[in-house]
């Protein structure tokens, strides 16, 4: 896999009917594939539930038979002080 920090990723467009899947290979302007990134892979789930501490985003939870249901993934996102998003870990 390249690594991404060395060649970052910008600009991208997206074009066509998009579809959800485990894999999505990306092409940039000269045809070449854009490496898959994989890892954060949330498993069927039909309700989410969002957490901000202001107006951050802090908490994604994914859950499999609505509100009530069982939690299926965790998103937890953290900032540095300057509100910048530094991390994702899921749980």
């Amino acid at each position: 896999m390249k690594n991404l920090t060395q060649n970052p990723v910008t600009d991208v467009e997206i074009t066509g009917p998009v579809t959800v899947s485990n894999e999505v290979e990306v092409k940039n302007d000269s045809g070449n594939p854009i490496p898959t990134l994989t890892g954060l892979e949330i498993p069927a789930h039909d309700y989410i539930d969002l957490s901000y501490t202001g107006s951050n985003l802090t908490s994604v939870v994914y859950k499999d038979g609505g509100s009530g249901g069982t939690t299926v993934a965790t998103l937890t996102l953290a900032y540095d002080g300057n509100d910048n998003l530094t991390s994702v870990t899921k749980s």
